[in-house]
């Protein structure tokens, strides 16, 4: 080795910590030598000043340890050269044979949803198929208050954590199942007449959930009814929390696409405290940017009010007289037709007694007409009986009579006479009289029907159909 690249015997000795006589690269380290090795001025100069004193084991270990063997970025070189001497080093496993296939790699399962006990946790955490489930198969309440929680609906725990889905879900399912009207209350109901809390109010007031979220919540509450000048139990409406929370996007909606905001923007709470009283007692206590342009919008929407509120207030009378009206032409036509119903009703009853006696008087004339052609025809044939041609007819059919009236004997209908003969000439005639009676009365009241129709009114049927087709508005 080259003399200025040699260190001293009495170097080593002190370089030497622990007294095992064997000075390792540790202990050089320790003592700074490593600056010996790279200069050799520094060894002259190390030379001709006086030792140091030799390091205690205890000093030696606090800079061994304080100075690491490895700068950082070399350690890090190392682990990275060592894991992939490791990698390299183990050998692919032989396939058995060509046509094996590939082992599919499993995909990792999706964890199902948690099942919720009720419908409000189903609501809080946004469950929509858990929900489905309890109210479409389990037939739970869909308005049902949680007593033990201040009274809130499913609709309000939506709202407040601003889960679109579920509001989405519950509004379209009381839609469909209970109809508009129910679906305008269930948007509209309060939590309880403690605090008098709607589900608008609730989207409103809360810091959970996104913004963009509660902000179609919002819409879609308004859209199906909403009332957004409802005020709970401190006088605060939808425009009152909006400012409080300093919810820009939730104030420009409500300021700038609802009718009834110009209402709400006046509206006072318990405190007398206008939507614009809150925005800037906000602005005051914490300014921000947000804070500052809710200000503005309520301030300059409360100058405007004024107009907007004439505005506002013509439309509704124009609303309410055009509702009067029609409200009014309604009634009227439910009056005529209960009228007409009634007075039909009245004129039915009146033409079916005025037909009935119309119809026993025709029966009565024609049971009498009927009686006098067959009394007159009775007597016309018993006077062509006794005539020479009524004699000469009998004459021609007393054996055909004869040959009947033997028949009924053998068949037992009738009694043997003592004069057959006799008797079947009684029949003939008896039976000649009642054809002529017969064809008599037939004559008669086909006549009868000609000169006297049965009584109809197609009229009164026809506008009795008419008025009982009419729809019942």
């Amino acid at each position: 080795m080259d003399s200025t690249r040699t260190l001293s015997f009495q170097s080593l000795q002190l370089a030497d910590a622990d007294g095992n006589n064997a000075v390792t690269s540790k202990e050089i380290r320790a003592l700074h030598l490593h600056r010996q090795l790279s200069s050799a001025e520094h060894i002259h100069h190390e030379a001709a000043s006086p030792l140091p004193k030799r390091l205690s084991p205890a000093v030696f270990a606090s800079i061994t340890e304080t100075q690491p063997r490895h700068a950082p970025w070399l350690k890090k070189a190392l682990a990275r050269m060592e894991t992939s001497q490791a990698f390299w080093k183990e050998r692919e496993p032989t396939p058995k044979s060509a046509t094996t296939r590939r082992k599919t790699i499993p995909k990792p399962s999706v964890p199902a949803p948690p099942s919720c006990a009720t419908i409000w946790e189903a609501a809080s955490t946004g469950n929509v198929s858990e929900l489905r489930r309890l109210l479409e198969v389990e037939k739970r309440d869909v308005f049902r208050h949680h007593e033990a929680d201040g009274g809130r609906t499913i609709l309000h725990y939506a709202c407040w954590h601003g889960h679109v889905n579920i509001v989405m879900y519950a509004t379209m399912f009381v839609q469909a199942t209970k109809g508009l009207e129910a679906l305008r209350l269930f948007v509209n109901c309060i939590d309880s007449a403690y605090s008098r809390c709607t589900p608008l109010l609730e989207a409103c007031r809360s810091y959970k959930g996104h913004l963009n979220d509660k902000l179609k919540i919002i819409k879609l509450l308004v859209l199906y009814g909403a009332t957004l000048e409802h005020q709970d139990a401190h006088g605060d409406n939808a425009l009152h929390w909006s400012a409080r929370v300093s919810s820009l996007p939730i104030v420009r909606y409500l300021v700038k696409e609802t009718d009834a905001a110009v209402f709400a923007v006046i509206a006072d709470n318990y405190k007398h405290e206008k939507p614009l009283d809150i925005a800037k007692r906000m602005l005051q206590r914490k300014p921000s940017m947000q804070a500052t342009e809710v200000y503005d919008l309520l301030r300059h929407v409360y100058r405007e009010c004024n107009i907007r509120l004439k505005i506002q207030y013509g439309k509704k009378i124009r609303l309410h007289q055009e509702a009067e009206r029609k409200s009014k032409r309604n009634e009227e036509v439910v009056y005529a037709l209960d009228t007409a119903r009634v007075c039909a009703s009245r004129a039915d009853g009146l033409w079916r007694s005025c037909h009935e006696a119309a119809e026993s008087a025709r029966n009565a004339l024609e049971a009498k007409l009927l009686d006098d052609a067959g009394k007159e025809a009775v007597g016309r044939a018993q006077l062509w009986l006794d005539t020479k041609d009524g004699k000469a007819w009998a004459k021609k059919e007393l054996p055909a009579a004869l040959d009947d009236l033997k028949n009924l004997i053998q068949d037992g209908t009738l009694p043997k006479p003592r004069d057959m003969k006799k008797v079947a000439a009684v029949r003939l005639g008896e039976a000649y009289i009642a054809m002529q009676e017969t064809d008599a009365r037939d004559q008669m009241r086909k006549k009868f029907m000609r000169e006297h129709p049965l009584l109809e009114s197609r009229d009164v049927e026809f506008f009795k159909r008419l008025v009982l087709a009419a729809p019942h508005k």
